[in-house]
């Protein structure tokens, strides 16, 4: 009887010690990262570079899920992806500017959104884009290197770009800052030329 008790008492205390460590290594569901997780093994299955997240793109496709919140499921049926400006996008230059984007960082970028009525449920979500025709060509494509994701209750947006300057959905304060320093260094190397002629000749 008492090693029955013992033994009672020896699993309920490894059950505790267990509790917090299953909890510890518990993975909480997050539609956005687990979808750019999906995808990219879904690329290495083609063997494509990931995707790495980039912050404006992500800023964007949160504000462009916000805006499509008031459209039906059956909107994104016929949605046919464009990279660059796409007229079914609403509000899209309001939002790139709003995310500080430089709109000709764009060109090469792809808006991608769906409407998941399940949207945590990760499969569905995930076979939205990998099963449909009209995504699949640009998921396919090696050119694109970066992603930014956001969803609005059952709207989820998917953004790809490249690492042009076409597509890499930069600030228009860094490309701004790049410009001034290449000026600069043009007038200092023609300062310096002309200071040679001057000296040599």
């Amino acid at each position: 009887m008492s090693c029955c008790i013992w033994f009672i008492r020896s699993n309920l205390f490894l059950c505790y010690l267990l509790i917090p460590l299953t909890h510890r290594h518990r993975r909480r569901y997050d539609p956005d990262d687990d979808l750019l997780h999906d995808i990219n093994t879904y690329r290495k299955a083609l063997n494509l570079p990931i995707l790495e997240k980039n912050y404006k793109a992500s800023c964007l496709a949160n504000r462009i899920a916000y805006d499509l919140e008031d459209k039906h499921c059956e909107y994104f049926h016929d949605f046919h992806p464009l990279p660059g400006i796409n007229p079914e996008i609403p509000n899209f230059q309001r939002s790139v500017k709003k995310c500080d984007i430089n709109i000709n960082t764009t060109r090469d970028g792809v808006v991608m959104p769906v409407c998941v009525p399940e949207i945590m449920h990760e499969n569905d979500l995930f076979s939205n884009y990998t099963k449909n025709s009209r995504f699949t060509p640009y998921l396919n494509n090696s050119k694109y290197t970066l992603a930014g994701v956001g969803h609005d209750l059952d709207k989820m947006v998917l953004i790809i770009g490249t690492n042009t300057a076409s597509g890499d959905f930069s600030s228009a304060t860094y490309l701004l800052h790049g410009a001034s320093k290449g000026r600069h260094w043009l007038l200092m190397t023609t300062a310096f030329l002309s200071l040679f002629v001057f000296l040599f000749n």
